[in-house]
């Protein structure tokens, strides 16, 4: 398929006030939050280099002015670099939503995977009825206590609706019961929804870039935790992801023997299917010191830029990002003539 003389529309989250209607449609520059947003510009680069026009929006929210401008436009694809609306991270899946409706072909996940994968418990439900191992857990509803005594310590103690590490810290590893409580406390008031009370698995972890229709692992990476102090849990707390100074980095291809690997590789593309997912994900994994694996979570719209890890995986597979970014083009373009209604029913294609 040739991609001269199409239109890619370019859709991000800006940020600011939940009731500005501020947007952007520019060829030529961005307003000064895409100018911090490096995979705007980025990905933007790589679009006119395979010869499209790329067009740009910043939005904030969905209403009428932001429908008539995205239809003024009338692309023949939307790359979909939005994560939240009203600065709220489980709005993400309303932009996709929209799309849909509207019958525009988009890049990323469909609605319903994204919402489910920002319920962790849900997606643990679902794994653990497709055979999929994920830790032991339970979910604290707001105003309640837990009950950890089906549980085995330590534990670790986190949001149910949250993404990006979001309201785990390196206090968020626990060894009693009261400690857990204090936590709970904590994210009920912080946060206004449930707890995740999850049984902390000691031990390595990796990072899977799962991509394709029908899904591949593209790579495999392990999170270098040698910076964390040695006090402190091995977990990717929300400092040590978006620390600026001493950021998390994670090591392509991850040093693993072949077993192992395809061990994380099978369970891996479960999880994908599993979810409902398309065209990219990445899953975090623990595999604690006797080699079990356990599926944590599953990010259904993680960044895609080169700097977030996507061009390392697809090095580590011998293509360049580049080509996973045309693929991801093509697939999309492919969707136009079935107005994205193209999902598979994951549970018959992996046998769950």
């Amino acid at each position: 398929m040739k991609l001269e003389g199409k239109t890619c529309l370019i859709l991000y989250n800006t940020q600011g006030s939940a009731g500005s209607t501020s947007s952007v449609i520019n060829d030529d520059s961005f307003d000064s939050l895409a100018e911090s947003r490096d995979e705007v510009q980025i990905i933007k680069k790589f679009l006119r280099e395979f010869g499209l026009t790329v067009r740009v929006m910043g939005i904030q929210r969905i209403n009428a002015r932001i429908i008539s401008k995205i239809e003024d436009v009338n692309p023949d694809f939307v790359f979909n670099l939005c994560e939240s609306l009203y600065e709220r991270s489980q709005t993400e899946m309303y932009v996709a939503g929209m799309l849909e409706l509207l019958r525009i072909p988009y890049t990323g996940n469909p609605p319903f995977a994204l919402g489910l994968a920002l319920n962790k418990m849900k997606c643990k439900q679902i794994f653990d009825s497709a055979g999929i191992p994920t830790p032991s857990s339970i979910v604290v509803p707001v105003g309640e206590t837990p009950n950890v005594e089906n549980l085995t310590p330590p534990y670790i103690v986190k949001p149910v609706r949250e993404d990006g590490s979001a309201g785990i810290t390196k206090d968020s590893v626990v060894e009693t019961q009261g400690e857990v409580e204090k936590l709970i406390a904590i994210i009920h008031k912080e946060y206004n929804q449930p707890a995740v009370v999850e049984e902390f698995i000691e031990g390595r972890e990796f990072t899977v870039a799962v991509v394709g229709n029908p899904p591949r692992v593209l790579g495999i990476g392990e999170i270098n935790f040698s910076t964390v102090p040695k006090k402190e849990p091995k977990i990717i707390s929300y400092k040590t992801k978006w620390d600026a100074e001493k950021p998390l980095d994670t090591i392509f291809p991850a040093d693993i023997d072949a077993s192992l690997k395809n061990r994380i590789e099978k369970y891996a593309l479960k999880a994908f299917q599993a979810i409902g997912c398309r065209d990219y994900v990445r899953i975090d994994i623990r595999v604690s010191e006797n080699r079990r694996i356990y599926i944590l979570e599953i990010n259904t719209n993680p960044v895609v830029s080169p700097e977030s890890g996507f061009e390392d995986a697809a090095k580590s597979s011998g293509i360049q990002y580049s080509d996973f970014l045309r693929e991801l083009v093509l697939n999309t373009l492919a969707r136009k003539k079935n107005g994205n209604s193209d999902i598979i029913d994951s549970y018959e294609s992996v046998g769950v």
